[in-house]
Order: C-alpha cells, then sequence, then structure tokens
C-alpha cells in the first residue's frame, strides 16, 4: 500500500528562518549554514503546507527548525494562523528579541508553548556557548514573558531548554541553573546531555561513550508522524522536507522534496524517504551519509537528565503526547 493512503503528520515542524543572529559553540550555524538555507518561508507558502497537513491528521505546529524564528517580521500572524486551525502552536527561540511587544503579541495570539534554549548556567558559561554576553537579558525577557502571560491570563507555557556541558560536574550544572534560570524565570525546565547533530560536532563530551548497549537502533524519526521542513531549499526552491532536525550544517544532503513544488504526500511516497525508511527498517544506517555517525541512534535514556515539565519522558516527542519514538524504531 502506498505512503500516502495511509499518511498520518501528527507534528509538523517548520522552520520560519533560516538564519540566526547567535553563533553558538554547540550549533553548526556558528560555522555558517549553507547558503541555500538561509532564507525565510514565506507566509503564503507557510499556510498553505498547513492546509495540505491538515488533511493527515494534523495536531501541533512548532515554529522552529535551526535558524531563529523571531527574526520573521510575521510570526505573530502566524501564530494566528496555527490557532485558528484549532492546532497547537509551539516555537524554539533563544529569548533574545522577546521584547514587551513581541511577547504580548505572542501570548494574545494563543501560542501554547514557547522553548527557550539557554545553554551555559551562569553568565560566562552562557557567553561562551550562546556567543553573545546576554545572559542577564534573556533572563529578564523570560520573566518578564512569565510574569505578562499571567497578567494577560495567557494559557502559554514557558520551557527552558538545558544542556549540560561538562558530565563530571553534572550535579553541580543541575543545580546551577535550576538556581540561575529556573528559580529566577519561574518557568519550567528540562535538561539534557549534548548530541552530536549528525556526527558533525565534536563536543565537550560524547553521548555514545555513555551508552551502556552499543548496538545502534532506528531512532525512530523515519516512521514517526512527523515531518521536518526547512524554510529554504536547494536551486532557489523553498520549504525543503528534511530527514529530521539534527542534519543541521549539511541539509543538502538530507533533502526529501520540496514543498513549493510538491505535495506533502508527494515528498514522503518519493524515492528519497522511502530509501531512507527502508536503511532504517534493515538497520543499513551507514548507508545514509548523515546517518552513519548520530549519536542518536543509540539508546540513552540518560539523555534527559533533569525536567520539571509534568510528563516529560526520554524518547517522547516534546511538543505531541503520545509520540514516542522508540515504538516506531521498533518498526525496523
Amino acid at each position: 500500500m502506498p505512503v500516502s493512503e495511509n499518511l498520518l503528520i501528527r507534528q509538523l515542524d517548520l522552520e520560519l528562518v533560516g538564519g540566526c543572529n547567535y553563533k553558538c559553540k554547540m550549533c553548526p550555524q556558528s560555522e555558517g549554514r549553507e547558503r541555500d538555507f538561509l532564507s525565510s518561508l514565506p507566509y503564503e507558502l507557510f499556510c498553505s503546507i498547513i492546509e495540505d497537513a491538515c488533511q493527515y491528521g494534523l495536531e501541533s505546529v512548532s515554529l522552529h527548525g535551526s535558524g531563529e524564528p523571531t527574526l520573521h517580521p510575521q510570526i505573530v500572524d502566524m501564530v494566528k494562523f496555527v490557532k485558528n486551525k484549532n492546532l497547537k502552536c509551539v516555537s524554539f527561540t533563544n529569548g533574545s528579541l522577546l521584547n514587551n511587544e513581541l511577547s504580548r503579541g505572542l501570548i494574545e495570539a494563543g501560542i501554547d508553548i514557547l522553548r527557550i534554549s539557554a545553554i551555559g548556567y551562569d553568565r560566562q558559561s552562557y557567553q561562551k556557548w550562546m556567543s553573545r554576553d546576554l545572559f542577564q537579558i534573556v533572563r529578564e525577557n523570560i520573566r518578564h514573558f512569565v510574569n505578562l502571560n499571567r497578567a494577560l491570563n495567557g494559557n502559554t507555557e514557558v520551557h527552558l531548554n538545558h544542556l549540560i556541558t561538562n558530565v563530571e560536574q553534572l550535579e553541580k550544572e543541575v543545580n546551577w541553573y535550576q538556581e540561575n534560570w529556573v528559580k529566577f524565570t519561574q518557568a519550567k525546565a528540562e535538561i539534557w546531555l549534548m548530541h552530536n547533530w549528525s556526527g558533525q560536532f565534536e563536543g565537550p563530551y560524547e553521548r555514545d561513550k555513555l551508552v551502556r548497549r552499543m548496538e545502534r537502533r532506528s531512532c525512530g524519526r523515519p516512521f514517526s508522524p512527523l515531518l521536518e521542513v526547512r524554510a529554504g531549499g536547494l536551486e532557489k526552491h523553498k520549504a525543503a522536507v528534511v530527514a529530521c532536525c539534527m542534519v543541521l550544517g549539511h541539509d543538502s544532503q538530507a533533502v526529501l522534496g520540496h514543498l513549493d513544488t510538491h505535495t506533502i504526500a508527494e515528498v514522503v511516497s518519493g524515492d528519497k524517504f522511502n530509501r531512507l525508511r527502508t536503511a532504517h527498517a534493515e538497520k543499513r544506517f551507514d548507508d545514509i551519509s548523515y546517518c552513519a555517525n548520530c549519536d542518536q541512534l543509540y539508546d540513552l535514556p540518560e539523555a534527559l537528565v533533569w525536567s520539571n515539565i509534568p510528563g516529560r519522558q526520554y524518547g517522547q516527542s516534546k511538543i505531541v503526547s503520545g509520540v514516542d519514538h522508540r515504538s516506531y524504531a521498533e518498526i525496523g
């Protein structure tokens, strides 16, 4: 049976802007992203992609990819469009541009979850990893957002996303994050081990060295009800569908199709997507250049170090409840 006949897309990750105003040390953006993927997603194309996805059981739209979404001048209108479709709306930002006007706009538009990437447990470590000396400004922005949401009787949840920078001082970093971010901002948070961006990033420690079982298994993403869409694409195309969020830095190798010229069903049923699914089903990960050295192929529940977000568990989607990548991995 063709994939399109039983296609299910519960979560759509839509990148609004390919560029970023940060050059974080642990992100491939710091080395300069491929030029084809630095553009912005046009509003009309954004709307048409969501309309297309709605026929496949869409529940949630996440306005993120690898660029900074708050750089898009129409982000508030995009949130409104998603919410008018009765869908859950999430975004992932560094928080540096969350002034009062933008914060109010996002809250009043009805954004459900605003996730903040904040790596660094104090001013010095934040500047080292996030590339900018904005530790205090971002903390104040988040605290203001939380208080404004309360004052406006908004329903937005704020989730901080932290990464351990040194496993030798893991417990200390957890305590520092809790004190300097969670307590200060009154936001929810989660702390993770770093990942290697599908084999591109040599971090301060290697996740696969911490794994007890070295046997690789599918990450489950090629089979999951999630579609990852970049703002840019190859040869001046827009809305490239890529294999997963981890391929930043070599997006061009992982393009499965473009939604400015094809429908979702056509891309998901295409030869490139089928080859990816077959390789994962047969555990031929080395056949896929961007999968071969990816540490997401190793099962490591300890990657989720700490969280006070209700229901948060390793392996589950951070956005749509009931989506567990491990269960989909069993297909392979």
